[in-house]
């Protein structure tokens, strides 16, 4: 478990985690995306606490043209 970032659990479509990565290395202190499993479109981002809002933001545009989900910690959805 990281203590120094914010973990969020997403599930997207298999197709748009490259895209996802690639917006947030555009912006990349706001948070890191790990693939967690790729065949599920399960990827986590790891938040700085500094920079929690901005990324919040970014995930609402990002909501917007593309469907995911938010889980809960331990896989259930928030």
């Amino acid at each position: 478990m990281h203590t120094d970032s914010i973990q969020w659990q997403i599930e997207v479509d298999k197709k748009d985690i490259a895209y996802i990565v690639s917006i947030f290395d555009g912006y990349e202190s706001l948070a890191v995306v790990r693939t967690l499993d790729a065949s599920r479109g399960l990827i986590e981002l790891l938040v700085s606490p500094d920079y929690l809002e901005d990324t919040q933001k970014l995930i609402e545009v990002l909501a917007k043209e593309i469907p995911f989900r938010r889980l809960a910690a331990g896989g259930n959805e928030q």
